[in-house]
């Protein structure tokens, strides 16, 4: 069954089988489940993530849309394992997903010292500064960075306003069109920099190098970055 089609489905009626109990995973168990494709969500704050986690870890901050996010992204019948150094975090995590059907999930709390990989987070006044080092190394005719925009926000928002040249792909399309994405750095950004904290933890997932651009679209306007707009 296709995302669209999990989308649209009608919710099946409720039966007399008891959900499965959440189950508590190792560490050695957390990098199994990374092998093997399962999915291994971590909850902690967006910045947070981007600092030190999990290699091949996915990161949907916790929130009121977390079971929103992973409904869109994680097919039905996934193993799911979350993370979490907040154990307080796990008990409305897992209600939450237990309320779109998904049960069995594994959990792990990770240790004090900090998870091996990382990626930049950067602001738009960040992005500007690299557009004009871009501009400096052309006028002396040394190669620029490969470098690709990527806007995850809905269309309607893209139709709106977006960046010239940006790459644009919904969230919920991410993982399928990752792999098909022109080379380069990917710098990733939606409205808020919640949506884009995921897909770039998707995207590196996919083995991709990441810049999560975790600033507000209103910046764009502030700092009078170029953009073309419908109005």
């Amino acid at each position: 069954m296709s995302l669209d089609d999990r989308r649209d489905a009608t919710p099946a009626p409720p039966t007399a089988v008891a959900p499965r109990p959440a189950r508590q995973v190792t560490a050695e168990e957390v990098t199994d489940a990374v092998l093997s494709g399962s999915w291994v969500i971590d909850l902690r704050e967006r910045a947070r993530f981007a600092d030190a986690h999990v290699p091949g870890s996915v990161n949907v901050e916790w929130s009121e849309q977390f079971a929103t996010h992973v409904g869109w992204l994680v097919p039905w019948h996934d193993d799911i394992v979350l993370l979490t150094d907040s154990p307080a975090l796990l008990e409305p995590a897992l209600r939450a997903l237990a309320r779109i059907g998904v049960d069995g999930v594994g959990t792990h709390v990770l240790p004090p010292e900090p998870p091996p990989a990382s990626y930049r987070r950067a602001t738009w006044a960040d992005y500007l500064a690299a557009q004009h080092g871009d501009r400096s190394a052309e006028q002396h005719q040394q190669p620029a960075r490969p470098r690709v925009l990527l806007d995850v926000r809905e269309a309607a928002e893209h139709e709106q306003a977006h960046l010239p040249g940006a790459v644009h792909v919904p969230l919920h399309d991410v993982e399928r069109v990752g792999p098909l994405l022109p080379s380069g750095e990917l710098w990733v950004h939606c409205r808020s920099g919640h949506l884009a904290g995921i897909a770039a933890s998707l995207l590196q997932r996919l083995g991709r190098a990441v810049v999560h651009i975790d600033d507000g679209w209103d910046r764009v306007a502030d700092l009078a970055v170029p953009h073309d707009s419908a109005a």
